[in-house]
């Protein structure tokens, strides 16, 4: 098992940049499931910063209760409104023809019918990044869960989510020793978060100690899981380099900002850490 640090070194060869000849249609689409009313912020955050990194197009899965919000608050992405299980997998049968990319869990709220879709997508869409509460439903279920997961899958817990899941795993073990413990279990990926964020799948695993105290807000979860969504496809960044990439770009932004941080500035410090990131693509 290879042991590497996370620096641009490792990714930015693969990086998805734009190209003249792109459009939205060959730049992918993202799928993000969302829920919650009081939790709609989440689901912005995401599919913002989704957007923001360089996707064609999101596409929200709303409810009845959503999806006037969205339309009011985000008009930029795209809504279907789904209201239950049969519905949703009719969708998924077609939407998964073009769509290739899901993210599930900001906003989506911790319940069994989160659980159920979360289900539905993993069977249906081929890359799909798990966080927040896609992860929260499956407490006492895990085994239930990992049966879903395969080498074009991430989940993204922080620590408490981590061993909510993983009870039997010890807590005082390093976030290392975790993660390899998870991948003896699991032949996915995983993005442990914490002050130091641990990727790992089952060729290596990569660290990342460039961080900052300022990650410590709401909502900065969400954000990070709509910038590695937006990297992942089969012309672009596999799970594992999306992942390393999108937690250096949303610690670099964080570290370049300072005191004073909220999710909402991650989002807005996208632009000018992908002309950082373009720079250094020419630097010989």
């Amino acid at each position: 098992m290879k042991l590497l640090k996370n620096t641009p070194k490792i990714w930015l060869k693969k990086f998805p940049w734009k190209k003249k000849i792109s459009n939205k249609y060959s730049r992918g689409r993202v799928l993000i499931l969302g829920g919650q009313k009081n939790m709609i912020g989440a689901t912005i955050l995401a599919a913002e910063s989704c957007l923001r990194v360089g996707v064609g197009s999101v596409k929200i899965i709303c409810n009845k209760e959503t999806l006037s919000i969205l339309s009011r608050k985000f008009p930029s992405a795209l809504k279907i409104e789904i209201n239950n299980l049969s519905f949703l997998k009719s969708f998924l049968k077609k939407e998964s023809l073009t769509t290739k990319v899901a993210l599930v869990g900001p906003g989506a709220g911790n319940t069994a019918k989160t659980m159920k879709f979360t289900e539905e997508i993993l069977k249906h869409i081929k890359y799909v990044i798990l966080d927040a509460d896609s992860l929260n439903s499956f407490q006492n279920k895990t085994k239930h869960l990992l049966k879903y997961l395969d080498k074009n899958k991430l989940i993204t817990p922080h620590e408490a989510e981590f061993h909510r899941l993983f009870p039997s795993i010890k807590k005082k073990l390093s976030n290392e020793d975790k993660v390899l413990k998870f991948l003896k279990i699991c032949k996915s990926n995983i993005l442990l978060k914490g002050n130091k964020t641990v990727i790992g799948s089952n060729k290596k695993i990569i660290l990342n100690t460039r961080t900052s105290s300022e990650l410590a807000v709401i909502g900065s979860g969400d954000v990070l899981a709509g910038i590695i969504a937006s990297l992942v496809g089969d012309k672009k960044m596999s799970v594992n380099e999306a992942a390393s990439a999108g937690v250096w770009i949303h610690s670099d932004i964080a570290r370049r900002y300072g005191r004073g941080l909220i999710s909402e500035d991650l989002i807005k410090g996208i632009p000018s850490m992908l002309k950082r990131l373009e720079n250094a693509r020419t630097i010989k």
